[in-house]
């Protein structure tokens, strides 16, 4: 099942430092990640292919991984 978006639940667990959530949350945004590290690689014949630049890849990773450990959700107001 293809979801839009991630569960509240998910993200809430992932917030509170669930690893497994956590994983879970970095698998979801997985194929946008990879997308969005495409780059053209120039062989030495002057050949050229698209690869995801695993450096790039790792950086936005890592970024995801700060904003989750650092988001807060606001309870709503009794």
């Amino acid at each position: 099942m293809n979801k839009a978006h991630p569960s509240f639940y998910l993200i809430s667990n992932a917030v509170d430092g669930n690893a497994g959530a956590i994983e879970k949350l970095l698998e979801f945004y997985e194929p946008y990640i990879s997308k969005c590290c495409l780059r053209p690689f120039y062989d030495e014949y002057g050949n050229v292919c698209i690869v995801v630049d695993m450096e790039l890849k790792g950086r936005i990773r890592e970024a995801l991984l700060k904003m989750i450990c650092e988001f807060e959700i606001d309870e709503p107001n009794k």
